[in-house]
C-alpha cells in the first residue's frame, strides 16, 4: 500500500505543477489576448501547411500503393487550409473555443463521478468536487453557446483556463491531503 500512495502522491504533484503551468498560460492569454490569436492562428496555420507537404510527400513516395493515391488532394486540401488560416489567424479562435468548451465539460463529468465515488464514503471534501463540477459546467456551456467577440473570447478563455486550473489545484490540494482515505475508498 505504501508504494500505491507514493505512486498516487507522486501523480497529483504532477497535477498540481501542471495546474500552475495552465494557470499562468491563462494569466498569460489574458494579458496578450490579440499576439496569442495571431500565434495560435499562424502555428495552426504552419502546421497544416507542412502536414500538406508531408501527405505529398507520401503520395510522390508510395504512389505504388492504392492506400496512397488520394494524399496528393488531401496534401493540397490542408496547404490551402493552412495558407488561409496562416493569413486569417482569427478564424480558428472561434474553433478553438468548441474545443475548449467540450474539454471544460467533460472535465466537469470527471469531477462528478469522483464526488460521487466519494460521496459514498461520505469524505469530509466532497462538497468541494460537486462545485467545481458544476463550476466547469457553467464554463464549458458558456464557451460553447460564446455570446462574445473574438478579443473578448481570447480573454474569456484565458479567465477560464485559469478559474478552471485554480479550481483543479484546490481539488488536487485536497486529494493529496486525503490520499490514504481516497486510495482506501477507491481500492
Amino acid at each position: 500500500m505504501k508504494k500505491l500512495e507514493k505512486e498516487f502522491d507522486k501523480m497529483l504533484f504532477k497535477e498540481m505543477v501542471f495546474s500552475v503551468i495552465f494557470a499562468i498560460l491563462g494569466v498569460i492569454i489574458i494579458a496578450k489576448s490579440e499576439m496569442t490569436n495571431k500565434v495560435v492562428g499562424i502555428l495552426i496555420g504552419i502546421f497544416l501547411l507542412l502536414f500538406g507537404i508531408y501527405y505529398i510527400y507520401t503520395a510522390f513516395e508510395r504512389n505504388r500503393l492504392k492506400l496512397f493515391h488520394y494524399n496528393y488532394l488531401f496534401g493540397i486540401l490542408s496547404i490551402l487550409l493552412g495558407i488561409f488560416i496562416i493569413f486569417n489567424p482569427f478564424s480558428i479562435i472561434n474553433f478553438l473555443n468548441i474545443l475548449l468548451g467540450i474539454w471544460l465539460i467533460e472535465e466537469s463529468v470527471k469531477k462528478f463521478v469522483y464526488f460521487l465515488y466519494l460521496r459514498r464514503e461520505n469524505a469530509p471534501f466532497k462538497s468541494v468536487l460537486i462545485l467545481s463540477s458544476v463550476l466547469l459546467m457553467f464554463l464549458g456551456i458558456m464557451l460553447l453557446f460564446n455570446p462574445f467577440t473574438t478579443m473578448v473570447i481570447t480573454k474569456t478563455v484565458g479567465m477560464f483556463i485559469l478559474l478552471y486550473n485554480l479550481v483543479n489545484l484546490s481539488d488536487l490540494v485536497l486529494l493529496r491531503r486525503n490520499s490514504k482515505m481516497v486510495l482506501e475508498i477507491l481500492k
